[in-house]
C-alpha cells in the first residue's frame, strides 16, 4: 500500500511538472511567433486559356456562320508559400507548352483588414516583360462570386496564333484571344487541378 501511495504521489508531481513545462513551452512558442506575419494569402491557381470559335462551312443565309466561344486550357504549377522581407506571399511560377512566356504571379499578404497585393508578370523569351506587364494591384481575389477570378489578356502575334491553331485547333476553328486567369474558387483549387 505504501508503494502505491508513493507511486501515486510521484505521478501527481510528474503530471504537475509536465503541465507546467507544456504551459511554459506553449507561451514561449507564442512569444516566438509574435514577430511572424499573421496573414498568409489564400491558395490560388493559374491557367492559360486559348479561346476559339469554329466557322460553319455549310451555314445557310440567316444562320450563324461561327460557333459560340470555347476554350482549351493549360495549367501552371500550384502556388507555394514563401516569406519575403518578413511578408508572407504565395507564388505561382512556370511555363505552358504553347507560349514562349515565363509566368510569375504573386499574392503578397496584407493585414486582417486588407487583401494585400496581386503582382502579375509575364516575361518573353528574352526575359523582358511582355506588352502590358508587369501589373501590380490591390488583390481583388476572394473565394466567392465574381471576385474569385481575374483575367489578364496576353498579346499574341500572328505567327504564334498560327502555331497554336496548328497544335490545338481543327481546320475550321480559329483563335480569338488568349488569357492568363488567376483564380481561387473551388474549380481552381480542386484535386483535379492542374488538369
Amino acid at each position: 500500500m505504501r508503494n502505491y501511495c508513493v507511486l501515486r504521489e510521484s505521478l501527481a508531481r510528474f503530471s504537475l511538472v509536465l503541465c507546467c513545462g507544456l504551459s511554459v513551452g506553449f507561451s514561449a512558442l507564442l512569444a516566438f511567433g509574435a514577430g511572424e506575419p499573421s496573414h498568409t494569402p489564400q491558395p490560388f491557381a493559374c491557367e492559360v486559356r486559348y479561346y476559339f470559335r469554329e466557322h460553319f462551312r455549310h451555314a445557310k443565309p440567316g444562320e450563324k456562320s461561327v460557333s459560340a466561344s470555347a476554350f482549351e486550357r493549360e495549367a501552371l504549377p500550384l502556388s507555394r508559400v514563401t516569406i519575403s522581407n518578413g511578408v508572407p506571399e504565395r507564388t505561382v511560377e512556370g511555363r505552358v507548352a504553347h507560349l514562349p512566356y515565363q509566368f510569375l504571379v504573386k499574392i503578397r499578404g496584407g493585414t486582417d483588414s486588407e487583401n494585400g497585393t496581386l503582382e502579375v508578370n509575364v516575361l518573353n523569351s528574352s526575359g523582358k516583360p511582355a506588352a502590358g506587364f508587369p501589373q501590380v494591384m490591390a488583390n481583388p481575389l476572394t473565394k466567392a462570386g465574381d471576385s474569385s477570378r481575374k483575367e489578364f489578356d496576353l498579346t499574341i502575334g500572328k505567327s504564334r496564333k498560327q502555331k497554336i491553331k496548328k497544335a490545338l485547333l481543327t481546320q475550321d476553328e480559329f483563335l480569338t484571344h488568349v488569357d492568363l486567369i488567376v483564380g481561387m474558387d473551388d474549380d481552381f483549387l480542386s484535386a483535379d487541378f492542374p488538369k
